[in-house]
């Protein structure tokens, strides 16, 4: 039989008045058992790394959550569903921690079939389950700023770039963030910087195929394309690979990529999964997590961001590229440059899971 989920604020507590000093002493109740479902590996997605990592630091430092275990559910999304499942039915946990576009449909699945066990999910939009909280990013957002710099190193003086304009992008799968918000940003962009710009996509078709990756990034290049982006978990490696071997450049998408391949990868642009679950788990805690409704977090929130002073960052590129760009990008910060996440999109993800 599962344990219902208990907060801090919420949880049962021994009061005893100690007449001679006049201290409450409290002792709280047994901590929330919190589990990780990583739909996929870690070490391959920066995403779940960050999630992960940040939910193991929490536990670590607050004895009002558990961290019981952490589950990779591998790169066959077939057998997510039963995986889920399984994992919730266990009766091992309290709150299950999640992230993909994909789980806010698979975590409103099980609800229905498990009692008491809730859900908190990143880079999800779900609104109405009073059994799951959802924090998505402006991928819209990040993704122009991810263009924009494109199209700006595209244009440079910086060695081996073509005149072709042409920037590309690498993606696992199809999926609405992707169809929807990554691909349309990066070209919207790259388009501000020269509306002549193209953005030149391949689809990997999973997200571990490096060879198949670097075949991909090859043929790119002999189009014309020389700055690239990757969205391929492992299949990322691939892309690197074709670029160090074209003297070209990646940007990377989610996290900080800068020693995957120095001197290639020149620019990161971080989504700070990390820091939304740690946030989410603290409101947890303290009994404030709104469940049933979603929130949306971007640069704005500083959930988005470039750190514009990392040593690889600046030493990377020629100064009359950043400066463009840090215009842009602190126009975006302060929301003088307002990009939102399009309510259709929203409503589709959302629509997924009810």
């Amino acid at each position: 039989m599962n344990r219902p989920v208990r907060t801090v604020t919420a949880a049962l507590l021994i009061v005893c008045l100690v007449a001679t000093t006049g201290v409450l002493v409290a002792a709280q109740d047994d901590p929330i058992r919190l589990g990780v479902f990583v739909p996929g590996r870690l070490g391959d997605s920066p995403p779940y790394d960050s999630m992960t990592d940040a939910a193991e630091r929490f536990a670590l430092r607050n004895d009002s959550v558990e961290l019981v275990r952490i589950f990779e559910a591998g790169f066959d999304q077939s057998q997510w569903p039963e995986m889920l499942l399984t994992f919730a039915a266990s009766g091992n946990y309290d709150v299950i921690y999640t992230s993909n576009e994909s789980m806010g449909p698979l975590c409103a699945e099980v609800i229905e079939q498990v009692p008491d066990v809730k859900f908190i999910v990143n880079d999800a939009y779900v609104l109405g389950n009073d059994r799951m909280f959802t924090t998505f990013f402006n991928n819209t957002q990040q993704a122009y700023l991810f263009g924009y710099m494109m199209g700006l190193i595209s244009i440079s003086e910086m060695d081996n770039v073509t005149p072709d304009k042409k920037v590309g992008l690498v993606f696992g799968q199809h999926y609405v963030m992707m169809d929807d918000m990554i691909i349309p940003g990066m070209e919207a962009g790259a388009q501000a910087v020269d509306p002549e710009f193209e953005l030149v996509t391949a689809m990997l078709g999973n997200w571990y195929d490096a060879a198949k990756a670097e075949q991909l990034t090859n043929s790119m290049v002999a189009q014309g394309v020389d700055v690239f982006g990757s969205i391929a978990g492992s299949g990322n490696a691939g892309v690197l690979s074709s670029a160090v071997n074209n003297g070209l450049y990646v940007l990377w998408y989610d996290s900080d990529g800068y020693d995957k391949a120095p001197g290639t990868v020149v620019a990161s642009f971080i989504k700070d999964n990390g820091a939304a679950t740690v946030r989410n788990l603290e409101k947890l805690v303290d009994g404030t997590l709104a469940w049933g409704e979603a929130e949306v977090l971007g640069a704005e929130q500083g959930y988005i961001y470039v750190a514009l002073r990392d040593a690889s960052y600046v030493n990377s590129l020629p100064e009359d590229v950043r400066a463009q760009f840090e215009e842009v990008y602190h126009q975006v910060v302060s929301g003088e440059l307002e990009i939102s996440v399009p309510q259709d999109v929203l409503d589709k993800i959302n629509a997924a899971a009810q």
